[in-house]
Formats: C-alpha cells, structure tokens, sequence
C-alpha cells in the first residue's frame, strides 16, 4: 500500500521520540537539528482553521491521514524572527505501512486574534525500503 495515496486505517503501536515529552525552545533560525529546514518537506494544504492551541492543529493534520496525537511526538520551537509564530515537527513511527517506517510535518503556526492557524505546512516520509530506505524524503515510498 502507498502511504497517503490510500488513507491508513491502522497505526503500530511505536512512537519515534525527538525529546522527552513536549518541548518548546528557542531556535537560532532554522539550525537547531531537530527543525529540518522547510525545503526538506513537501508542501501541503493549508486549511484556513483557527485553534486554540498549536498542537490542536498538529492533531488535525495528524487525523488527515489516520493517526491520533498519541500516536506522534510533537517538538515545538519558537519561530526564529516573528515572534507570533511557532515551528512544529510532528514525527509519526511505526506506521502500519510496508513502504513508510515514518512520517513527519513541519507546520508553521501564527498566533493572532487569540487562535492559532498553520500557515505553513509540509510533509516527508522514511522509506521501510528502496534506494533510501531509512532516510527522510519528500518523495513517494516504493
């Protein structure tokens, strides 16, 4: 089965930990190692919701594909020159997937009027086989 061509219906039961528990740190730009850079990911929709919280916005993208916030790890960081915005890694492991050992967003949220919106969002995934098996890629998983 492609991951994201079909939905997922089933998720192992790992979770690939960035950091022990949520963290929110500051970032020197883009430089901090757990914050790939926005390039590295594929781009994706944008959906004009507003939440109350960053992370209800990382479990939206999360049930997108069939998963559930407690089924990701989530590292936040501040964004390194607006100070309204925050960068999210939210890193799914152990997918019920023969091609995809993970996936991973990279989601930009702004705060303003009270809520928060993703205002930017991407995607990549660690292939279980092929030439990059094990390494992330925006591409499709063979």
């Amino acid at each position: 089965m492609k991951f994201f061509a079909k939905s997922i219906t089933k998720v192992a039961g790992s979770v690939l930990l960035l950091c022990a528990g949520a963290a929110v740190a500051s970032a020197q730009g883009d430089e901090d190692p757990a914050v790939p850079p926005a390039d590295a990911f594929t781009p994706i929709e944008r959906y004009g919701i507003t939440y109350d919280k960053p992370r209800d916005i990382a479990e939206f993208y999360l049930q997108r594909f069939g998963l559930h916030r407690n089924d990701a790890d989530t590292y936040e960081v501040k964004h390194p020159t607006d100070r309204s915005m925050r960068i999210m890694i939210v890193t799914a492991d152990g997918l019920a997937d023969d091609s995809v050992q993970a996936a991973q967003w990279r989601l930009g949220v702004k705060f303003s009027e009270g809520q928060w919106q993703a205002v930017e969002a991407g995607m990549r995934r660690k292939c279980a086989r092929g030439e990059n098996a094990g390494q992330w890629t925006k591409e499709v998983c063979p």
